[in-house]
């Protein structure tokens, strides 16, 4: 082969390389192999709505840490897919023995390990998942959540991701959750603000506020709270549509302990109400106060 192809040759192969990595990238590393479960099948039949929210197709929106997100041609509808590659702990020292005492250390090494990084494994999600199911269902805005790949749902699903690409996946082979459509919580603030509306800005302080409260009366915890990116608003209600960071804390009913939850979850607010609208950071603190007071939230 002349010197000549080679080159056109190499630099195709490093287009492609390119291209194949911008792909990605723009996808969150999408893949359909990535949606497949392991777990065992049932046979469950949803309420006879969700049959009707499937029956359409859905383009890439985004990506969580645990799930891939997308977006229903109805714009309210968002499926997520769960990343199951992201839900196993991984380390090097599961191939790997060594002779003796060291084996002990390396067994020691990844016990810890698998410790450390509990919350972020399939049995932490799952029982989150299931914790925002069967707790906090309007709080979240979930409409339904399929924990095991379930016969029903043995139909054929059109994805399409950002670059129009379209992929048809089997919903029986892996699990999902279905959601309300949120705008994101700090872009609908600064809409009012520039509109000016002041009223509504109280009110969604106010409803983040009670989306906290709820979820503490009920003893449970969050162990990422982040306004930035997990919460948005909808129809007047704030709600957190990350699933992943639920667990159970009793604790968290005393007002007392409400109300410090409230004041670390609201940070994010806090500053941004310091530069847009100040006398109202007043107005929120203030209602953290009456928390711990035991008195109402809401007028």
């Amino acid at each position: 082969m002349r010197p000549k192809k080679v080159i056109i040759a190499a630099l195709c192969l490093a287009t492609l390389a390119a291209l194949e990595r911008l792909h990605s990238f723009q996808n969150g590393g999408f893949t359909p192999s990535k949606l497949i479960s392991y777990l065992p099948s049932t046979s469950a039949p949803p309420p006879p709505e969700i049959d009707s929210l499937l029956d359409q197709s859905f383009r890439f929106l985004g990506k969580g840490g645990t799930s891939f997100v997308f977006l229903g041609e109805d714009e309210k509808t968002v499926l997520k897919l769960f990343k199951h590659q992201h839900l196993t702990y991984k380390s090097f020292l599961r191939k790997v023995a060594f002779p003796g005492t060291a084996d002990a250390m390396r067994i020691k090494k990844l016990l810890s390990g698998q410790k450390k990084n509990a919350h972020k494994g399939q049995d932490f999600f799952f029982n989150s998942c299931r914790l925002a199911y069967d707790e906090l269902r309007e709080e979240t805005g979930l409409i339904y959540l399929c924990l095991q790949p379930n016969s029903h749902f043995a139909r054929s699903v059109e994805l399409i991701d950002s670059w129009g690409i379209r992929y048809t996946i089997d919903l029986s082979r892996t699990e999902f959750a279905i959601q309300k459509k949120t705008e994101l919580f700090f872009p609908h603030l600064d809409s009012l603000h520039l509109q000016g509306r002041t009223e509504e800005i109280k009110h969604t302080i106010d409803a983040f506020l009670l989306n906290v409260v709820r979820r503490c009366q009920k003893g449970i915890g969050d162990r990422d709270p982040n306004l930035l990116i997990n919460f948005g608003c909808i129809d007047g209600i704030v709600v957190e549509f990350d699933l992943g960071s639920y667990y159970l804390n009793p604790e968290l009913a005393n007002p007392l302990q409400t109300s410090k939850e409230l004041y670390f979850s609201s940070y994010a607010l806090q500053k941004w109400l310091e530069k847009h609208s100040p006398d109202l950071l007043d107005y929120l603190l203030d209602r953290i106060c009456k928390v711990a007071q035991q008195n109402e939230i809401l007028p």
